[in-house]
């Protein structure tokens, strides 16, 4: 390679790394080059540490997967079916669409859960005496079981969270944490 060719590969102080010019931590080349880009309109970028909504997300995510873990592994669940059979058991009878109403699943998913519990025999369905249209969700006696297992195995999942707050605190988080719920409006009602 002759000496002309080697210096036009040479990154001038102060510039941006040109395309090539490539270290084993920045493979592509291209990480001062993007974190020195000004946001559209001139706005700052979500400071992620300190956003409640994001950080909400991250604890949901948390109690999800160790949730979804645990009822894997002791009762082969996933998670929307151990969703349909908790709201069964906090209320035998509800319908599918209290189910829907009650859990943070839409109704497919509510569906196919409902119907994998049902062929497991955990769940039985039995027609409304008011309305032939509308069915009620009951859990078997093996369904009970199940529940009762999973009930305890999943009071695991906020432990280490109830360690670092009393029961007052535990009750104004949950209280904070239904007011916001409540306040957020439901995507389906936005224009």
């Amino acid at each position: 390679m002759s000496s002309t060719k080697s210096q036009s590969r040479r990154q001038p102080a102060g510039d941006l790394p040109l395309p090539n010019a490539r270290s084993t931590a920045d493979p592509l080349g291209v990480e001062e080059s993007v974190a020195s880009l000004p946001l559209d309109g001139g706005l700052e970028a979500i400071r992620l540490n300190d956003y409640w909504p994001y950080q909400v997300t991250v604890l949901a995510d948390r109690i999800a997967r160790l949730t979804s873990a645990i009822v894997k592994r002791e009762a082969g669940l996933n998670l929307s079916q151990w969703r349909v059979l908790a709201a069964i058991a906090e209320a035998p009878g509800r319908t599918a669409v209290e189910v829907v109403n009650v859990t943070p699943m839409d109704k497919g998913i509510v569906s196919r859960a409902t119907k994998a519990l049902l062929e497991a025999g955990l769940v039985v369905r039995r027609a409304s005496q008011a309305d032939g249209r509308v069915s009620h969700l009951y859990l078997t006696t093996k369904g009970k079981g199940v529940y009762a297992h999973l009930r305890q195995a999943v009071e695991a999942v906020p432990l280490a969270g109830n360690r670092m707050m009393d029961a007052g605190e535990q009750g104004a988080f949950c209280s904070l944490v239904k007011r916001l719920a409540n306040s957020i409006p439901e995507a389906d009602r936005l224009g």
